[in-house]
């Protein structure tokens, strides 16, 4: 995938995760938003070798909220 397909692709991703994360945590888009990007599974969704575009936006949230939690792991791909 060239850079600005994947870029494309982030955008949307992280739009409709934020907005979920949103929904789930009663939180306004700019702390979602904040909290989101500065997450570790961000950190790796950013980065397309490492194939975590590939989950659905519930994976994705639920993955988030683990994080939060202290159980950060990825699931096989």
């Amino acid at each position: 995938m060239n850079e600005r397909s994947f870029e494309t692709l982030l955008y949307g991703i992280t739009a409709s995760t934020v907005t979920k994360i949103m929904e789930s945590n009663n939180w306004t888009e700019d702390e979602a938003m904040e909290r989101f990007t500065q997450s570790k599974l961000y950190s790796y969704l950013e980065k397309e070798e490492t194939k975590v575009w590939q989950y659905s936006a519930t994976m994705l949230v639920w993955l988030f909220n683990e994080e939060r939690a202290g159980r950060f792991m990825l699931p096989e791909v």
